[in-house]
């Protein structure tokens, strides 16, 4: 797409970093997220309207969670949660659903690295390092996503991330998708379709590298379907939105 000198310089060295693999091995789908463009919009993103909410994510939940049909249970795995229920939306890994009993899907992880700074350090919200020598892929700095806000300091906050390969006791963040899992991950979702009261979404519960914004919709799409569903005393599918397309 870019030719071999701009691939070296932005793409491969970031690509092995994050992925732990060789560019070669990805899924298609997963290089085709990066924006390729000859003019001076330096946004990753190219939807029309990009915003985050004014008063943050944390209000949103809060929002979301204050209803009386809402009850929050903290400090438990999902395994330990036994209560009865009519249906379940899982949001989860969708092979730890199943307790791995047919193997693990690949996934990568996250560990954080704080710093803390007495001023602005780089001026913009994220930085990618795309050198292969730089054990990190990206530092945010978390004062330049809300720019309507005056800073309460000077200081500042700032996030170096080191992704690596997801062990059996981290928190997966990304689902690597790659040809030789395809098989595995075809053979969880014939076993998610034929179980029933439950309903897997998410970036985990579909195995899919999905933006939040599309996570978002595909929720609402979710519910709207669950709606229908019950209206119509038939049963809730697996899923909304078909994981293997």
């Amino acid at each position: 797409m870019v030719g071999e000198e701009m691939y070296r310089a932005f793409f491969r060295g970031y690509t092995r970093k994050q992925w732990g693999i060789e560019p070669t091995e990805l899924p298609a789908s997963i290089l085709k997220r990066l924006p390729l463009r000859f003019n001076y919009d330096d946004g990753y993103f190219s939807h029309k309207y990009q915003a985050i909410p004014r008063n943050g994510y944390t209000d949103i939940v809060k929002n979301i969670l204050d209803t009386p049909n809402i009850e929050v249970r903290l400090g438990c795995t999902f395994e330990e949660v036994n209560f009865p229920y009519d249906h379940v939306i899982y949001s989860g890994a969708v092979d730890r659903f199943f307790s791995f009993d047919i193997g693990r899907l690949g996934y990568r992880t996250l560990d954080f690295e704080t710093i803390y700074v007495d001023q602005d350090a780089q001026g913009t919200a994220i930085m990618n390092y795309c050198d292969e020598d730089v054990p990190y892929t990206r530092i945010t700095e978390h004062r330049h996503f809300a720019p309507w806000d005056k800073p309460q300091t000077d200081g500042s906050i700032l996030y170096r991330e080191f992704s690596r390969a997801c062990g059996p006791d981290d928190i997966p963040y990304y689902p690597i998708r790659l040809v030789n899992e395809q098989a595995l991950l075809h053979r969880y979702v014939e076993r998610a379709r034929a179980t029933s009261g439950v309903t897997f979404v998410g970036r985990l519960g579909t195995y899919r590298y999905i933006d939040m914004d599309v996570t978002i919709a595909e929720a609402m799409k979710t519910a709207d379907m669950i709606h229908t569903s019950i209206e119509q005393n038939a049963p809730i599918p697996a899923f909304a939105v078909d994981p293997l397309s």
